[in-house]
């Protein structure tokens, strides 16, 4: 008898340790118990259809061309490590000896080839495996893929999964588990060693529209003729062997070659034509709903997959949109679920030194999530114009190159800039909160900028609150003198007649000329005649007055 070998000493000359465990069995392990070669009605056996020839499902069209779109858009993202630094924070380890393993898993296929291997194989049989090849030393050099109909998971009582037997012609190879990487898409609810086919549960429907294609092809094939009836014309009934004889001399009279030639035949027969109706063969309903079966569970958008019943209301904008969602809804939670089981099954595994390590897929760069670059343009005009944005921060947002004279704000005209340390939360006194309705509070309201009474700021328990002159209503405290003397400078501007100010910097009095004098840092106080009244204006010229305007607003 022949020394039995595994598969590993026969690729790779080396043979495995395999453990054997006995007692009872935790874990379930049912799915030998169900016949795949048939699909049924739920919890029932009636319908059944014999599906052998269907195999796994991925030979149908819709279900290849949803395939290959999860396939290519999944290889879109870089797998890169990350390492975890003392802030918490991940930062790249670039040429990590992990990533370019995955860029260039084996001599014969690239990294591009081993992802859309490990995604298609996931959505068809619900498990990927990949057989870890080491050298001497004990490194990981390479990946290989492995069929996953030719991989039986095993367990024993303790353990849910202990080891793999890999079919190889005749003979089953035992694999033990650090020699293979398991990926899963979900769980099987009969058997928690394996993964969840997505596609297993679309046999009916395959089967169906495997049906209809055929059905299609043979009457197309048959010049959309079904069947003809042949009877006799007398009430003489044919004898089988002239019903066989007369059905194969029209068969070949009409087929093959022949087809759509007269026909002639001996002895009276009639011979009627079965032919459907335009709308009779019209089946494309039937393939469009499982269309969009397929794409429902597979997935991807119908649009994006170029299915029929996409396509028909297919447009730009939904297209894009679609793709977003797909990019958002399905890819990214698989770039995170096939991240993880390549951190803890082969990184962390296979690499010393990397418990702070971590492998994920970089997405930033793909192509569906990145923003429009006319949104970014007009995204950033309306921040510089709205003033919260500097130019230099709008410029580097889209790549372009920045000076410092360019670290500005553009304030819209009109608007009113105070600093932000000068900010503070305005609290009415006292007196306001009893009178306060459900109008806007008149310190803040245009009819208090307005009253005809004077303004003037005094300190109370702290606070530098601006209160009327004659009647003591308090109109609003600040923390600050400066924030007060702001409030009321901006309430006498708006105010339309004053006691004291007639115009700007004309008053009536020469005490509040020379209070004005004071603010602008001038002495004395000059007058004139306004409609056959004195008033007085600050700095004893105009000339200076206007200089002094002048300094200040520079300052």
């Amino acid at each position: 008898m022949a020394e039995r070998r595994s598969f590993r000493e026969v690729v790779f000359g080396r043979t495995p340790e395999v453990k054997r465990t006995t007692g009872f069995n935790f874990f379930r392990q049912g799915v030998s118990q169900r016949n795949t070669n048939f699909i049924q009605g739920y919890q029932s056996n009636a319908g059944q259809f014999d599906v052998g020839g269907l195999g796994n499902g991925a030979s149908n069209s819709a279900v290849v061309s949803c395939l290959q779109v999860l396939g290519t858009a999944f290889g879109e993202a870089e797998l890169k490590v990350y390492q975890t630094n003392e802030a918490g924070e991940l930062d790249v380890l670039p040429n990590h000896q992990l990533t370019m393993l995955f860029k260039r898993p084996n001599p014969y296929m690239s990294g591009d080839v081993l992802q859309n291997y490990l995604i298609q194989s996931m959505h068809i049989s619900g498990d990927a495996y990949l057989l870890k090849q080491k050298n001497e030393a004990g490194q990981l050099v390479a990946l290989y893929p492995l069929m996953p109909e030719n991989v039986t998971v095993k367990g024993n009582d303790e353990t849910l999964i202990s080891h793999y037997e890999y079919q190889v012609k005749n003979e089953k190879v035992i694999l033990d588990r650090d020699m293979i990487a398991h990926f899963r898409l979900g769980l099987d609810p009969e058997n928690h060693r394996q993964g969840f086919s997505p596609v297993k549960t679309l046999l009916r429907e395959i089967y169906g529209d495997e049906s209809a294609g055929q059905m299609a092809t043979s009457i197309l094939a048959n010049m959309g003729v079904p069947s003809f009836i042949i009877t006799p014309k007398d009430e003489y009934g044919l004898t089988e062997e002239e019903g066989e004889a007369i059905s194969k001399a029209f068969q070949r009279k009409t087929g093959g070659q022949n087809k759509g030639k007269p026909l002639v035949l001996s002895g009276g027969v009639n011979v009627e034509k079965l032919a459907f109706s335009p709308k009779d063969l019209e089946i494309g309903d039937l393939r469009e709903s499982f269309e969009s079966r397929v794409s429902s569970v597979l997935g991807v958008p119908s649009i994006i997959a170029g299915l029929e019943v996409g396509l028909k209301y297919a447009t730009y904008s939904n297209a894009k949109t679609l793709r977003e969602f797909f990019t958002e809804q399905k890819l990214i939670p698989l770039w995170d679920m096939v991240s993880q089981e390549i951190t803890h099954q082969i990184l962390k595994v296979d690499y010393p030194n990397s418990s702070n390590l971590e492998a994920r897929y970089d997405y930033t760069d793909v192509r569906a999530l990145q923003t429009d670059t006319n949104e970014i343009y007009e995204r950033m005009n309306l921040a510089v114009t709205g003033g919260w944005v500097t130019v230099a921060e709008a410029r580097q947002s889209i790549g372009l190159p920045t000076s410092p004279e360019q670290d500005v704000y553009l304030i819209p005209e009109g608007k009113v800039t105070i600093p932000a340390n000068m900010v503070t939360e305005y609290r009415p006194s006292t007196v306001e909160q009893e009178e306060q309705t459900d109008e806007v509070p008149e310190a803040i309201s245009l009819a208090s900028m307005q009253s005809v009474e004077l303004k003037v700021v005094e300190e109370i328990d702290g606070e530098y609150c601006v209160i009327t002159e004659e009647t003591g209503r308090n109109m609003g405290c600040y923390p600050t003198k400066e924030l007060a003397e702001i409030r009321l400078r901006q309430i006498e501007r708006f105010s339309d007649t004053p006691k004291a100010m007639v115009g700007k910097d004309e008053f009536t009095t020469l005490d509040e000329a020379e209070a004005r004098a004071e603010e602008l840092g001038c002495n004395g106080t000059h007058q004139h005649d306004k409609d056959g009244n004195t008033i007085y204006m600050p700095c004893s010229t105009h000339a200076e007055y206007e200089q002094r305007l002048e300094d200040n607003d520079a300052d």
